[in-house]
């Protein structure tokens, strides 16, 4: 039997990635706050080991028309005692990759449904510390 609990438990910190949330030029110099999240990937990664690979799909995603915006519907189906149960959840397309983008956003929200990194809406905005140097890896573009 899936013991569905798992999926929420806090993702491993290789799992979380973060994004700017905000950021600008202050008296101190440049700031930015940041949000953690979980990708595509880590919402699959968990069902596998939680679910089994066998036992949770993705039904076939639908793109929604909402007064002239699009949308991404995707589902996650989990078999529970033999019975497919299906959350689902929607994304915009992005600006980069607008499809698999789109898709992945909705696909973190569906895991969400679920309880899969449901733990980071607790977390609140963080301070991350900047530079307005270039990498090194960078010098010279």
């Amino acid at each position: 039997m899936i013991d569905l609990k798992k999926l929420s438990e806090p993702c491993p910190a290789e799992d979380i990635e973060w994004r700017v949330a905000r950021a600008g030029l202050g008296n101190l110099g440049i700031y930015c706050f940041v949000l953690a999240y979980i990708t595509a990937r880590a919402v699959s990664e968990r069902l596998d080991a939680v679910c089994g690979p066998a036992n949770w799909r993705n039904e076939e995603p639908r793109i929604l028309d909402i007064n002239g915006k699009h949308a991404f519907a995707v589902g996650i189906s989990i078999q529970i005692e033999g019975q497919w149960i299906t959350k689902w959840d929607v994304s915009e397309p992005t600006n980069i990759e607008p499809a698999k983008g789109g898709f992945s956003g909705a696909m973190k929200r569906a895991g969400q449904q679920w309880g899969i990194g449901r733990f980071l809406y607790y977390l609140d905005e963080t301070f991350a510390e900047v530079t307005d140097a270039r990498p090194s890896a960078l010098r010279g573009w």
